[in-house]
C-alpha cells in the first residue's frame, strides 16, 4: 500500500472523518486532502509538514504513514480533555462546563464535590433501588406514613 492510500485509510476507516473535517483539524482545505489522497499534490514539499502535523494531531506513527510499519497509532503522553469529551459524545457546552469547573479554586471545587456527595448520599446505590429503610409493602408504608387528611376547604 502506498503512503497516500494509508492516509486515506487512516482518515476513512480509523478516524471516520470526511476530507473536510480531516483538513479542518490540520488547518488545510478539503482539496489539499483530496490531492494528498490522490497523490497529486501541487507542492510535494507540503506533504512532509502535513504528515508531521497529522501524526501529532491523531497520535499516528510516522513510520506507519511513510513506510507502512506497524503500529499505526502511538500512545500519547498527553491527556486531552477535549478529545475525551468528544469521544464520549459530549458537546462543546459540556467541554465549556468542565473547563469552567477546572478554572475554580481548589477549595471551591472541593466544596462543590462535598456538597454533591452529601446531597446524593441519600441514594444507597447508583441505580433506582428503594432505600433499605423504606417499607416494601403498602400496608406497612401507610401505617408508618399515614395519608394526610385534607378538608374540602384545602382543595382548590
Amino acid at each position: 500500500m502506498e503512503m497516500h492510500q494509508r492516509i486515506k485509510e487512516l482518515r476513512k476507516k480509523h478516524l471516520k472523518l470526511s476530507q473536510e473535517s480531516f483538513g479542518k483539524q490540520l488547518g488545510v482545505s478539503r482539496s489539499v486532502i483530496n490531492n494528498i489522497e490522490r497523490n497529486c499534490l501541487a507542492r510535494p514539499d507540503q506533504k512532509l509538514s502535513l504528515i508531521k502535523l497529522m501524526c501529532k494531531e491523531f497520535n499516528v506513527n510516522e513510520d506507519w504513514i511513510l513506510n507502512g510499519n506497524e503500529p499505526m497509532f502511538t500512545e500519547s503522553d498527553m491527556f486531552s480533555l477535549d478529545k475525551l469529551v468528544h469521544k464520549h459524545g459530549g458537546s462543546d457546552l459540556d467541554l465549556e462546563f468542565l473547563n469552567a469547573y477546572f478554572e475554580l479554586d481548589v477549595e471551591i471545587r472541593t466544596a462543590f464535590i462535598e456538597h454533591f456527595k452529601k446531597r446524593l448520599s441519600i441514594f444507597p446505590n447508583r441505580n433506582d433501588a428503594p432505600r433499605s429503610d423504606c417499607p416494601n409493602v403498602p400496608e406497612k408504608l401507610e401505617s408508618e406514613f399515614p395519608p394526610v387528611q385534607s378538608s374540602q376547604s384545602d382543595i382548590v
